[in-house]
């Protein structure tokens, strides 16, 4: 290599120029995703950028700003171009491969919190675990160990990579099954929580450009979004501890649906949890 290597400064004042253009057509703050994106790949936080801004920049981690850029501009969402997502305070490698974890979910993790902060040894199911965030957090707040399946092998590395960044590993197993078809029936849980696909194919033409670059089977349901519910609430008590749980996030307005599925199934004690906009987000039930 040859040149001298371009401060932090001048990086970002290259990245937000990049990123001015593009934007300010989506009414997008183009120098704070400039430093969000330098923060990230340089893996200090944004104070550090603009306190160290006369700091050299390496020659493959300007490289990796400038693909970012480069991917961003494509109508790929931030955290598929810095590689990297957030999640009940955690920090996960995400990719193509994967759904990127959302507030929203957060919710279910907390709601599983509040019913077992108080008890050991517990045994959960994530079914559709993507990137696993929901797994390893329920791992890093609870005394518990997770079976997390998902249908795509290229989620489960992914899964894989962020049990060992959070320091899990060893209380997660991964296996690849479509729901529960390849969980061996002698297993009981304490609980079992999905976020599954829950968008309806007529809704798809609603969606942001960035979000249709996510993997299409996390996202899309049959029967107005309804399927994957049902599929997992007929199913789920035959692997549920009696007075386990089952634990779903749910998509806008389908809370009552959902509810509905789950006593037709003969769950009890169905209540909801509702997210940061007031949406109904979260609907569980114990197995009675």
């Amino acid at each position: 290599m040859s040149g001298r290597l371009k401060t932090i400064g001048e990086v970002l004042n290259e990245a937000a120029l990049m990123l001015r253009d593009y934007c300010e057509n989506k009414e997008e703050d183009y120098k704070n995703i400039a430093l969000m994106m330098v923060s990230q790949i340089l893996d200090i936080d944004k104070t550090e950028v603009i306190l160290n801004k006369g700091l050299p920049v390496g020659q493959d981690k300007y490289e990796k700003i400038v693909n970012a850029i480069s991917k961003y501009l494509q109508d790929y969402p931030l955290q598929y171009c810095t590689n990297k997502a957030f999640f009940m305070g955690l920090e996960f490698y995400v990719d193509e491969n994967v759904l990127i974890p959302r507030f929203d979910t957060e919710v279910l993790v907390e709601v599983a919190i509040e019913i077992f902060k108080d008890r050991k040894n517990l045994y959960f199911l994530d079914i559709g675990t993507g990137s696993g965030c929901i797994a390893v957090a329920l791992c890093k707040f609870l005394d518990c160990k997770v079976l997390a399946v998902d249908i795509s092998e290229r989620a489960l590395e992914v899964a894989r990579k962020n049990a060992k960044l959070n320091g899990v590993e060893n209380r997660i197993s991964f296996v690849r099954s479509n729901l529960f078809e390849d969980i061996p029936k002698n297993l009981r849980f304490d609980a079992i929580l999905s976020n599954p696909p829950y968008i309806s194919e007529s809704e798809r033409f609603k969606l942001e450009k960035q979000v249709l670059k996510e993997p299409h089977i996390a996202l899309f349901s049959k029967e107005n979004g309804l399927w994957f519910f049902k599929e997992i609430a007929s199913k789920a008590k035959l692997y549920l501890k009696d007075g386990g749980y089952i634990i779903f996030e749910v998509g806008f307005s389908q809370a009552e649906e959902v509810k509905r599925i789950l006593e037709q199934n003969g769950y009890e004690n169905i209540k909801s949890r509702k997210d940061l906009n007031n949406i109904e987000r979260c609907i569980f039930a114990i197995n009675g």
